[in-house]
């Protein structure tokens, strides 16, 4: 068999090069055009909108949109986009939770008698997994995301933890969840970031209370004059939201509570009336509650193709809706967003790991749920 001389080795190399780079070149000429089409020209107005939203909420990536739309292309796509929640508030007496029962002892005669069927799980027939008594999970998914609902039928098994080392550095919401003895828990509200998402979630953003106490604002002034977007639970177990002060607040039996928007359903109605929300894709956490008062956590993963790009928000308010929650608000998300079960991770951290942030919701177990109640 004839050998190639090297002349003729050089020439084949040469020649896979100069495919390679013209099929490289072919290709990116291709991806600008798609680009330009999709995106600059729009002919896709939703895909550009979505584009710039996703942009211009990131911290460091806002010359995504910067670089090819002009300033005020971009503030007027980003006013189209916003939901406005200013002056909702819940109305509490919309929501009945139901009051707990002893159980009626069985008349002897009864007991003898041919046991009657137990009756279906309503939670169950609605597509969830029992993980214990109580505590639901099912999985939601839609175009290119996919995400988790967490059901607690009892609300008054859900409150807020926050770091215990407020003001130095934040904790990951597994160690959160195990210093409050909780079983479960989703990311919470807001907190001062680094540049490259890189905070030690130590500084709070927005109200915090735990357990009825205020911690954060911590001067007398902004407890009582500054006003907050309120994401809080009260005493009876209700998720009120409503922009207020702190001081309203405690005045008003809230026992938990954080910042952060906006709000996406308040008294049965959606509050995103255009658009998509105007956050972008991204992962999204997001926390409901039904008129019967169970709360619902949800999250979305994102930022993992093949798996879940994430969601902006009309997927939460549309997905909370159909399980037929009468309030519902935005927590914090991206990176911060996480769902946790009996120390392990339910959905997919976009990092693959958990942050350090500052606050979390938790989910107690019965028996110190049916403690703190009596």
């Amino acid at each position: 068999m004839a050998k190639c001389s090297h002349k003729e080795k050089n020439t084949i190399i040469k020649k896979v090069i100069l495919s390679f780079l013209i099929s490289a070149l072919i290709l990116s000429f291709i991806g600008a055009a798609a680009f330009y089409v999709l995106i600059i020209s729009g002919l896709f107005p939703s895909l550009q909108h979505t584009w710039i939203c996703t942009a211009m909420t990131t911290l460091n990536h806002k010359y995504l949109a910067t670089a090819f739309f002009s300033q005020e292309k971009i503030e007027r796509v980003m006013a189209e986009n916003f939901v406005d929640d200013t002056g909702y508030e819940t109305d509490i007496s919309q929501v009945k939770i139901p009051e707990k029962t002893d159980p009626k002892p069985i008349p002897q005669k009864e007991i003898t008698e041919t046991p009657k069927k137990e009756p279906a799980d309503p939670y169950i027939e609605e597509g969830y997994e029992k993980l214990e008594e109580g505590l639901y999970l099912k999985p939601a998914s839609g175009d290119n995301w996919k995400g988790w609902l967490m059901l607690i039928s009892d609300p008054k098994r859900v409150k807020l933890e926050d770091t215990r080392r407020q003001f130095e550095c934040g904790q990951k919401v597994m160690t959160m969840i195990d210093n409050a003895g909780a079983i479960a828990g989703i990311n919470g509200g807001g907190f001062s970031d680094g540049p490259n998402y890189d905070s030690n979630g130590g500084t709070p953003a927005g109200l915090v209370i735990t357990d009825g106490n205020i911690v954060y604002p911590t001067t007398p002034e902004s407890i009582s004059d500054e006003t907050f977007n309120m994401i809080g639970i009260n005493s009876d177990g209700v998720l009120v939201l409503r922009q207020c002060t702190p001081q309203w607040a405690i005045d008003n039996g809230i026992v938990s509570a954080v910042s952060f928007n906006p709000y996406i359903i308040v008294n049965g109605e959606g509050i995103i009336k255009r658009g998509t929300g105007g956050w972008g894709i991204a992962p999204r956490t997001a926390i409901g509650q039904r008129q019967t008062g169970e709360i619902i956590f949800m999250v979305i993963d994102g930022r993992q193709i093949g798996h879940s790009i994430g969601a902006d928000l009309l997927p939460l308010q549309e997905t909370l809706l159909g399980e037929k929650c009468i309030n519902a608000a935005m927590l914090d998300g991206g990176s911060s967003t996480v769902m946790i079960y009996n120390n392990e991770f339910v959905n997919k951290p976009s990092l693959g790991f958990e942050r350090y942030i500052n606050n979390c919701w938790v989910v107690m177990p019965i028996s110190e749920a049916d403690t703190a109640s009596d």
